[in-house]
């Protein structure tokens, strides 16, 4: 809904007077900015620096090394200069375009220099480089986009640089080797973490970044679970169950009482803190169907089972956070995926149309039992309280 349809909502309800009214779309209008303006200029110096990089390649071979780094140097000065210009004078659309802009330049400058110079670099040392450099720009940042780009490529540049490190890539074995889909559980774990320290430290300070964190995670949520519900069964490995059983890899013992140990760390943190529970509640249920995936058997359909029951459960915790938040998109998107994978599993199971379809007509009459039992009950509670009164 428009805030004029709010607005002539609320003065027919008369929660606002016609000259508030008038004062509140005045407001808007003198405040009022184009959504399309930041992310055209942001896609707008994108191709500008990519033009400049494809202009340089063409005639690379005719300029001097000495003229390459004197034009390269004048950009980036010239684009510093601007940026300041556009931070003081609070031009925030252009500030935020023209550091994309030079972010795009700083990749150049490092490509040209190793170019010029001969350099080698291994794996994407290069973008952890670049990381480095930008990483002041990400934090004076004052809008989402470059912290959103910039985060997936600092984590994949610093994993693999730390993979060549041999404490390192034997720790990730370890982890490896205890249980299926236990390094993707540790990384979210991990990046959770991070993401609350962050939030409750530099809460204001960070918001931009905060932000983009807080999509990564979701999104490395969503993608995990989708795994491991439609990929259980490709990656069923029960040598992990059989050598805990054994005795013959303590360490994977200690990997997994130290993950658990981190879940209840993390759910302390958010109950002390006053944070939203949901975060630790969906983190608790990847690692406790992570280490149940290790007793199953080798059988596609309960692995299929199993996963629908993982996404089930997630979804499920969605709803409840939502019905007591009171966040009715969030509640409305929660239970279409419900309903979306209910109809997958049974497809999965049953195979047919036939029983698809019986299946599907049961499964709804049930819901509509338990909505109708629940309104009942919140009914009847209502009534009860009132009565009281």
């Amino acid at each position: 809904m428009s805030i004029a349809k709010k607005l002539e909502v609320w003065q027919a309800q008369n929660l606002i007077s016609a000259e508030q009214a008038k004062k509140i779309t005045a407001y808007e209008k003198e405040n009022h900015k184009s959504v399309l303006t930041l992310p055209m200029l942001a896609l707008g110096f994108f191709c500008i620096g990519l033009g400049i990089v494809s202009l340089i390649s063409a005639n690379w071979q005719v300029i001097p090394d000495s003229v390459k780094l004197a034009m390269d140097l004048i950009i980036m000065l010239s684009l510093a200069e601007s940026i300041f210009f556009c931070y003081f004078k609070e031009k925030d659309n252009w500030f935020e375009g023209l550091l994309l802009l030079f972010s795009v330049m700083v990749m150049a400058s490092i490509g040209l220099i190793a170019q010029i110079y001969q350099l080698q670099t291994q794996g994407l040392q290069a973008c952890l480089l670049w990381c480095v450099l930008v990483f002041p720009l990400v934090i004076i940042s004052r809008k989402v986009i470059l912290p959103l780009i910039w985060l997936p490529i600092f984590t994949a540049s610093a994993v693999d640089t730390l993979s060549n490190i041999y404490f390192f890539r034997e720790l990730l074995k370890i982890i490896e080797n205890t249980f299926p889909f236990a390094i993707s559980v540790c990384g979210i774990l991990i990046f959770a973490y991070i993401y609350r320290f962050i939030s409750y430290y530099f809460r204001t300070r960070l918001a931009p970044q905060i932000k983009a964190m807080k999509f990564w995670l979701g999104f490395d949520i969503v993608s995990m679970v989708i795994l491991m519900d439609f990929g259980a069964s490709n990656m069923f490995s029960g040598i992990f169950y059989e050598d805990i059983l054994n005795g013959d890899n303590y360490r994977s013992i200690l990997v997994i009482c130290s993950l658990i140990l981190a879940n209840v760390g993390f759910g302390y943190f958010s109950y002390k803190y006053n944070y939203s529970r949901l975060l630790t509640c969906v983190l608790a249920i990847l690692l406790g169907f992570s280490i149940i995936y290790m007793t199953l058997p080798d059988n596609s359909t309960i692995l299929d089972l199993w996963g629908f029951l993982l996404t089930m459960s997630i979804l499920s915790t969605v709803v409840a956070y939502a019905l007591i938040k009171n966040r009715v998109k969030l509640l409305n998107v929660a239970t279409a995926c419900m309903a979306i994978r209910i109809f997958f599993v049974y497809l999965q199971v049953f195979g047919s149309m036939f029983t698809t379809g019986i299946g599907l007509i049961i499964s709804g009459i049930l819901f509509l039992s338990l909505i109708y039992g629940w309104k009942k009950l919140h009914l009847n509670t209502l009534l009860i309280i009132k009565e009281s009164k």
